[in-house]
């Protein structure tokens, strides 16, 4: 299984893409927020300062979707994963549904997708739910799908498992263009829940946006706040009352316990990354916990690995699964040399390779990790085994200061003192 950070250019995103910002003097943000709200009428239920928005008051649904060519991984997903016990209402084996499994069987090619469908209401039928979804994800695409469901009930939102064969019933490739994966899957998931229980309620949506105020992945009011400032933010808490303040104001406390900005002399000081922060937090729901996990660099040096930065040399300090609805889904936390730190996505269990031999990549390993491109032009990173001197020769080269690098001169040298006492 490949991410999607290194999988085929369609669908390639990079998550370090950052609008350029003007560094202005913070006054002129100060003048702006008092003037948008103080001065400037809000429309008939429109946003904060801004023209009217209409609430899509549709049902929520996430919508995960990934794709393998790897045949072994294939066939584990079938026999073992979707139907694995544990996993139905009653404790039970999850059972199967879709396509008939031996047919589905008779017809299995090396490549797969997979496609996760959790409906944010508890009330929605998930196996009325992904058979419409896969009728109308046939209609649009015009494939006559071989597809395997499984409902979950193991986690705090039931959610659905969808497995579809990498060749349809009329002996095409498949394959899902931007815009199906990207748009129309949410879409379509959204319609189907709202079609079965009806739009959110008032109840639901005011919950939802106060919901929004402690979230830690990006939300609709960071588009307001990002638009406010250009880095600092002031905001004067002896104005006259306004809950778009109140709001805001809330909002950028959590940041603040997520150490995305800071507090001083009467202004939010956003962090240089808190955009893309937040964002990575929503792909990897333990992104920003992660930099907690740090041993040598500084939390916000931590960054996701896209490619971009090519060959890296480092520590392993932590290997962990990052999706328990996933079997596959794992990430690897690699501190560098040179004080970098890298949150590395991955959707199979890390390898480490030393030669002809390859074995699970542990925490403490040192490593150097370079990506390779295949024949379809896909990113891969690949996990190399690193001896201590290979990396001491590494930091006396370029002449890295980092704790990490202090840490495994200092090692060295002490190792070589008590050689020589023993000798």
């Amino acid at each position: 299984m490949r991410h999607f950070l290194f999988e085929d250019r369609e669908y390639k995103i990079n998550p370090r893409f950052r609008r350029k910002r003007n560094e202005q003097d913070s006054a002129q943000a100060l003048a702006r927020l008092v003037r948008r709200i103080n001065n400037k009428p809000r429309s008939k239920g429109g946003g904060f300062g801004g023209g009217p928005r209409k609430v899509d008051v549709r049902q929520r649904c996430v919508v995960k979707a990934q794709y393998s060519s790897n045949g072994k991984s294939h066939k584990a997903q079938l026999e073992n994963y979707l139907s694995r016990e544990g996993t139905d209402q009653d404790g039970s084996r999850a059972k199967l549904y879709g396509t008939e499994i031996e047919d589905y069987r008779k017809n299995m090619v090396d490549k797969n997708f997979r496609i996760f469908l959790s409906p944010q209401s508890d009330k929605t039928d998930l196996t009325d739910l992904a058979n419409r979804f896969v009728k109308k994800l046939e209609l649009q695409t015009g494939y006559k799908l071989f597809w395997v469901g499984a409902n979950h009930y193991n986690t705090a939102h039931p959610h659905a498992h969808l497995l579809i064969n990498g060749v349809d019933q009329n002996g095409k490739e498949v394959n899902f263009p931007r815009d199906v994966v990207k748009t129309f899957m949410r879409e379509s998931a959204r319609d189907i829940c709202t079609s079965q229980i009806g739009s959110r309620s008032r109840e639901e949506l005011d919950l939802e946006k106060e919901k929004n105020l402690t979230a830690s992945r990006y939300t609709r009011l960071d588009d307001t706040i990002k638009n406010l400032s250009e880095g600092t933010l002031r905001v004067n808490h002896n104005n006259a009352d306004s809950k778009d303040r109140e709001r805001i104001l809330t909002r950028l406390e959590h940041l603040r316990k997520l150490n995305l900005c800071t507090f001083a002399d009467g202004g939010y000081k956003l962090s240089s990354r808190w955009e893309d922060d937040l964002r990575n937090n929503g792909r990897y729901n333990t992104f920003l916990k992660s930099r907690d996990t740090l041993q040598y660099s500084k939390p916000q040096n931590l960054i996701v690995y896209s490619g971009d930065e090519g060959r890296i040399s480092g520590k392993v300090t932590r290997v962990f699964k990052t999706d328990e609805d996933s079997s596959d889904n794992h990430a690897v936390i690699v501190e560098t040399l040179n004080g970098k730190a890298f949150f590395i996505p991955l959707l199979k269990k890390p390898e480490l390779r030393d030669r002809d031999k390859t074995s699970d990549l542990k925490a403490g390993d040192l490593i150097t990790l370079q990506t390779y491109k295949t024949q379809q032009g896909r990113l891969t990173p690949i996990m190399y085994k690193a001896g201590e001197n290979q990396l001491i020769r590494e930091i006396k080269k370029n002449g890295y200061t980092g704790m990490l690098a202090q840490s495994i001169i200092t090692g060295s040298e002490q190792l070589q003192q008590r050689s020589k006492l023993i000798q």
